[in-house]
């Protein structure tokens, strides 16, 4: 066949040698970059906002619990396990814990310490997702796993869940480890070993998690005949990179019984078949946040899962709509849900929007998305002005909003011209846009928003610290795990065995007790909490309710 003519190296077409693999023979440089560009994304303003309660609470304080017994000259293997407080932790493996236990020890104890190792895991997914599409090959599968990496990156609920000391993110990385090793050790037996390390970093993170994702990879791969002949080495080596996490979980049933089986049912399979805590909301709640956190790349969803239905013969299109029912199968059906179970669906999204993003810059069509887009622009711009010439205050960060509007007003309407060079000027564009709008979303009091739905427990804490090591302190409310990080010692909730004086935090004065420490106007503008001493028997906080 004749050879196509080389075209000139120009700045039209910088980007495209990125995309065309041009870098090196190995393609490792895109996924380092892209790894690169994540963390300048991601990385800023991590620190800037108290811990969010529930999840990021109670991983720092088991994280601290944790470390706190790590000793390299114990016997016991105390240090193994995972604690909280004093107390055993039943709930999830201390794989994540160990890290962020690690961080704050030599970075100390401040919230970019805890979100850092989290953070640089989670961001691990993005190449991770190139280099899991580049496996899949298929019509221009470097551009497209580019421009998957690219989408999930810039995917708002990824990038916010993934800057949060919780478990999600992590898990995700390793769920694309499993898949992408699984997929390389076709052509490579030992990448067997990084889908089975992979598996065991989601051992030591949401044990019961693995047997749905085994089953979904399973699945895949036996209706791809194409990508079903997988060697015994390959076997193996899967099964020396998953046995760090067997092991680990033999042992810690050896150590403590029967009721380290409560991490795979009653905080595992128990999900799926009623509700933990108030964790409500069935398949509504990861529907939901697909729909609001998807723009503005979920125009783009419909489109990708007709191409990859039309290229159901290729591997790329069964792995793709694969790993979305998969997916979607492991999620939705959870009784107990959480705004950030959705997090599993985004890498299959991303996949299927790159799909319909290929498919726009190469032929312009359809033309429908790039006018919405710019219409999007138009709008967000529009409440810009009008927040800018508003007299009342406003939280939203202006300069976010303006930033995603200029991104989709550009970019949009470059999308919609006629040549190749003018769309993929105008996804630059757009791409900057959305990822300066993300940037000054961190900067703002806004990118953890629940935390304007409680009081910030920081003021009340630093009072508590400055108790003695042996008081006694009684939280008089709903559950924070981020007040018992924040003060360094377990909250009670329970005043039943207090014998002797002790001290409450409580937005109502007990009977007999005297203020002691800071306060803090609560954001209901109720009545401040307070830190009140009490001399006297633990009655008084009943007696104390039962009078107002």
């Amino acid at each position: 066949m004749p050879s196509k003519p080389l075209r000139p190296r120009t700045a039209e077409n910088a980007f495209t040698s990125l995309r065309s693999g041009h870098l090196n023979h190995n393609g490792t440089a895109k996924p380092v970059l892209m790894w690169l560009l994540t963390l300048c994304l991601w990385l800023p303003g991590l620190g800037n906002l108290p811990l969010r309660d529930w999840d990021e609470g109670r991983v720092a304080s088991v994280a601290r619990s944790t470390i706190s017994r790590w000793d390299w000259g114990s016997a016991g293997g105390d240090w193994l396990l995972a604690w909280k407080w004093d107390e055993a932790y039943l709930n999830k493996p201390p794989g994540l814990h160990w890290l962020i236990g690690a961080s704050t020890q030599f970075f100390g104890d401040n919230e970019w310490a805890v979100r850092l190792m989290p953070c640089l895991i989670a961001s691990l997914a993005i190449p991770l997702l190139l280099l899991l599409r580049r496996q899949l090959g298929g019509h221009a599968a470097e551009n497209k796993a580019i421009l998957a990496a690219l989408i999930l990156m810039t995917v708002m609920p990824m990038a916010r869940h993934g800057r949060l000391a919780m478990l999600d993110g992590s898990l995700l990385t390793s769920v694309l480890l499993l898949w992408t090793g699984w997929l390389s050790s076709r052509s490579t037996p030992w990448h067997g070993l990084l889908a089975g390390l992979g598996a065991t970093g989601i051992l030591m993170l949401k044990a019961p998690a693995l047997v749905g994702f085994v089953l979904i990879t399973a699945g895949i791969s036996v209706l791809d005949r194409r990508q079903s002949h997988w060697s015994a080495t390959s076997l193996l080596w899967v099964c020396a990179g998953i046995s760090p996490g067997v092991a680990w979980h033999i042992w810690h049933l050896a150590q403590r019984g029967s009721s380290a089986l409560v991490m795979w049912g009653g905080q595992g399979f128990s999900r799926v078949a009623g509700v933990v805590g108030d964790s409500t909301g069935a398949f509504i709640m990861p529907i939901t946040e697909v729909l609001e956190g998807g723009w503005p790349w979920l125009l783009l969803l419909p489109l990708g899962i007709r191409l990859a239905w039309q290229q159901g013969s290729d591997s790329a299109g069964r792995w793709e709509l694969g790993l979305m029912m998969g997916s979607a199968a492991l999620v939705l059906p959870l009784r107990s849900q959480l705004p950030w179970y959705s997090h599993l669906l985004w890498p299959a999204i991303a996949l299927l929007c790159a799909e319909g993003l290929h498919h726009v810059l190469g032929s312009g069509r359809p033309r429908w998305i790039g006018k919405i887009w710019l219409l999007m622009g138009a709008a967000l711009l529009l409440a810009s002005l009008i927040m800018f010439l508003s007299s009342q205050s406003i939280a939203v960060p202006r300069l976010a909003v303006v930033c995603a509007g200029s991104g989709l007003l550009l970019g949009g309407q470059q999308l919609i011209k006629a040549t190749q060079q003018q769309r993929w000027r105008g996804l630059i564009t757009l791409l900057i846009g959305w990822g300066s709008a993300l940037l000054a979303l961190w900067h703002s009091q806004l990118w953890l928003w629940e935390l304007n739905e409680s009081w910030d427990p920081r003021p009340v804490a630093n009072a508590i610290r400055k108790l003695p090591a042996d008081a006694e302190v009684v939280l008089d409310g709903p559950t924070r795990p981020s007040m018992g990080w924040y003060a360094n010692r377990k909250m009670l909730q329970d005043t039943n065995q207090i014998q002797g004086e002790y001290w409450v935090v409580s937005q109502q004065a007990p009977k007999g007790c005297a203020v002691d420490g800071a306060q803090l106007k609560s954001s209901q503008g109720k009545d401040p909490w307070q830190l009140w001493y009490c001399p006297f028997s633990p009655e008084n906080i009943e007696e104390g309710r039962e009078g107002q």
